[in-house]
């Protein structure tokens, strides 16, 4: 099956005398861009599998054919251009990669440095002067990083967890024993322990080898990370999975909390500032919390539940994926967009894991809901300034699985990975003829993989996995 654009982002500029939009898709390990212009291109360069070589222990003329490269299996998980619309910030999820790309004036890109981290990073976010990338990871850090890699950086050396062979290996002794430990979890651990101290070898991890300041801690997993400044003064917003977001301040003074919104029983995926500076922020609850941030006051909910299984309950083919006790059907909020094109209002589009829909929230006196019903479950969104006052909606739908299925696999897979749409007061307006921007089989991307079902599923859907199982650790 065909890998779907499991993360998109979009930019306009100007080159010379005339401005375009480019346009990048994560499909995979795959990271395609293509533009406006029609230029495109595809990282890393798409290589002939039919290249051949000399193989100088056969006879003369004797050739082989070389094997397709499996060096890099690891997949885009988020992209970020920076506000120059010069660089774009990628992470690569199975091998804990920060990669910064240049972009040329050809659309193609350069990559210029690539960062392991210690632990997965799994939301970015940049600084408006583009000199720094802020870096969320799962284990509850956010870490600065120059966007930039210094010369002598060391980049590329030792990645963090790998064992070293020069230094000498000291005799490991766990600090607990079977009589400490008291949990299910803890006594897992104890063994792993024992059992890499019993193999005379136990891995010791490298400090990171290139420029990065720790800046702020969670006691729980990093879900998503915004940055903004109010009164030139910056702000870390960051959200956890144990229904917190926190406000803390920017660079240099990271460390210093500066207080918490909560109000969420479920925990927190996504976090979106709108035009006006407020705080919309979703997860595992039925409701959209809207947020004065700078005062911690929650303003409203917004219930995107209801809109959801109305939009199911009204398509024949949806109907049974709704519980007949509305009460336990449960959403887990993907993606929050703030439409760039509202600037009088606070508008925006929300994703949710699964769902093949998008919920168009305008706030206001009454909040307005618009359900926009989609071929396939919606994966990423993006936005395209085609001229001053028109803006297109590109969507990533899931062309592998059933609509409002994460598990089951469609018998026929669709032809257009992308959706696009054109935003008319006042309702979202699918364009008259789907496009597909052109980087599946016009430029040789991603899309041409072929790869597993389960390994497709493990990309796209992770956030329900953040919910808490009830009894969870009193089984353990």
């Amino acid at each position: 099956m065909n890998f779907p654009y499991q993360c998109l982002e979009a930019c306009n500029r100007s080159t010379g005398d005339r401005n375009e939009w480019l346009l990048f898709g994560g499909c995979g390990s795959d990271l395609v861009i293509q533009s406006s212009s029609g230029e495109s291109s595809v990282w890393p360069p798409q290589k002939d599998e039919s290249d051949v070589v000399d193989e100088p222990q056969e006879p003369p003329g004797k050739k082989i054919k070389l094997s397709p490269s499996n060096e890099r299996t690891s997949t885009f998980a988020c992209l970020k251009v920076s506000n120059d619309k010069k660089h774009v910030v990628a992470i690569t999820s199975e091998d804990k990669y920060i990669r910064v790309f240049k972009i040329d004036s050809k659309c193609r890109l350069q990559q210029l440095s690539e960062r392991c981290m210690a632990r997965r990073p799994c939301a970015l976010a940049l600084t408006p002067d583009d000199e720094t990338i802020l870096c969320a990871d799962k284990f509850g850090d956010v870490y600065a990083l120059p966007l930039i890699a210094p010369a002598d950086d060391g980049q590329n050396g030792t990645e963090p967890g790998e064992a070293t062979d020069t230094a000498p290996q000291k005799e490991f002794s766990p600090a607990a024993s079977i009589l400490t430990v008291h949990s299910g979890s803890n006594r897992k651990v104890l063994e792993e322990q024992m059992k890499q101290a019993s193999k005379g070898k136990v891995k010791t991890k490298e400090p990171l080898k290139f420029k990065h300041d720790l800046l702020l801690g969670h006691v729980s997993m990093l879900t998503d990370i915004a940055f903004t400044t109010v009164d030139g003064k910056g702000y870390i917003l960051t959200a956890d999975r144990d229904e917190h977001i926190r406000i803390s301040r920017g660079p240099p003074q990271a460390h210093i909390i500066e207080r918490f919104c909560q109000g969420h029983d479920e925990f927190v995926s996504r976090l979106c500032l709108t035009a006006s500076g407020l705080l919309v922020s979703g997860g595992g609850d039925p409701d959209l919390l809207i947020w004065d941030w700078m005062k911690s006051r929650l303003l409203q909910k917004v219930c995107i539940r209801n809109a959801i299984s109305a939009h199911l309950k009204g398509q024949a083919h949806l109907t049974t994926r709704v519980p007949e006790d509305e009460d336990t059907f449960k959403i887990a909020v993907s993606g929050i967009w703030h439409k760039p094109d509202s600037q009088q209002e606070d508008s925006f589009l929300v994703a949710c894991e699964g769902i093949p829909a998008l919920v168009y929230v305008k706030l206001g006196p009454q909040v307005l809901l618009e359900t926009i019903g989609l071929k396939g479950n919606a994966l990423d969104v993006s936005f395209i300034q085609l001229s001053d006052s028109t803006w297109t909606v590109v969507v990533s739908v899931d062309n592998v699985h059933n609509p409002g299925s994460t598990t089951e696999v469609r018998e026929d897979e669709l032809d257009a990975e992308l959706d696009w749409f054109d935003r008319r007061a006042p309702a979202m307006t699918r364009n008259a003829q789907s496009r597909d921007a052109g980087t599946g089989g016009e430029t040789g991307g991603g899309s041409s993989r072929r790869v597993d079902e389960k390994a497709v599923r493990n990309v796209l859907y992770g956030i329900e996995n953040l919910r808490k199982r009830a009894g969870g650790d009193e089984q353990e």
